[in-house]
């Protein structure tokens, strides 16, 4: 299927790669994209089902995703010249891990917000009541009709209020209405009822370590009020390494968008470091 993105400004090139979830695309980055094309040729992704891009009727896997990474990180940003940096944002940020560690000569340096794949989810498991639940969510009349349910204007800005923001003030009725209309593209149920199965859940663990014995630099960004995948949760990376980077804000899960200005100051800060030192994949 076709892939929507957006481009703006010089220099090294930065790739975006937004989180999961139903409405989700590349606008989770608005707030942040025109400051860091300031410095850096920015390039914003729509994942395969998401946003602009299409939305083909398939079973949506991990592996589609890494390779949808890969491949445009190669033959749309140029990987193949020159390593670029990633980033990328909770089940994106997972699919990123896996691609990094896949093709390490195509990612030089990561910054991951609230990666999901060591407690949450981590599992992946083919059971009859998950097969059941994707054909149920994929079938064309009730499973749409359950999907506009979870997808209404209420269940949105619930999702938003609750979990997605710390500030439950910054959920405005244009963003509802964008996430809304995200949703409601034809064929926009797919991806989610995927997402929404399991079938899109991404160990990481392993792909983590290996990224930390390659010394790869990562940075780990988390929103310390953010309740969906709280503070917590960063103890899991901090155990595999305990010499990572981290920055944490006073947000929900979704830093780049509740902090936008302090956030591309501190990744700006921490690149320009890595730069200096010479690190790369």
């Amino acid at each position: 299927g076709a892939v929507h993105y957006t481009v703006k400004g010089q220099g090294e090139p930065l790739l975006l790669v937004h989180g999961v979830y139903a409405g989700a695309s590349s606008y989770e980055y608005r707030n942040v994209f025109d400051l860091l094309a300031q410095r850096h040729r920015v390039y914003a992704l729509d994942l395969l089902g998401f946003g602009l891009s299409e939305r083909p009727s398939v079973v949506y896997t991990p592996q589609l995703y890494i390779e949808l990474i890969e491949d445009f990180a190669r033959q749309v940003v140029g990987a193949a010249d020159h390593p670029i940096t990633v980033i990328a944002s909770s089940l994106g940020a997972a699919f990123t891990m896996q691609a990094a560690v896949e093709r390490p000569q195509l990612f030089q340096r990561l910054v991951l917000i609230e990666p999901t794949g060591i407690e949450t989810l981590a599992r992946q498991s083919d059971t009859l009541l998950r097969r059941c639940w994707l054909g149920f969510l994929r079938a064309p009349l009730i499973g749409e009709g359950v999907y506009n349910l979870i997808v209404s204007r209420p269940s949105i800005r619930y999702f938003l209020q609750s979990q997605a923001y710390g500030n439950r003030e910054a959920v405005s009725d244009d963003m509802v209405d964008h996430y809304y209309t995200a949703a409601h593209q034809p064929g926009g149920r797919y991806a989610p009822a995927s997402f929404v199965s399991g079938t899109l859940n991404t160990p990481t663990r392993t792909a983590f370590a290996m990224l930390a014995e390659r010394g790869v630099p990562v940075l780990l960004i988390w929103g310390e009020n953010d309740r969906f995948s709280p503070l917590s949760r960063l103890r899991g990376f901090r155990q595999i390494d305990p010499a990572v980077d981290v920055r944490v804000f006073s947000s929900g899960g979704l830093p780049q968008e509740e902090r936008p200005q302090e956030f591309v100051e501190q990744v700006m800060v921490w690149l320009g470091e890595r730069i200096a030192n010479g690190s790369r994949a």
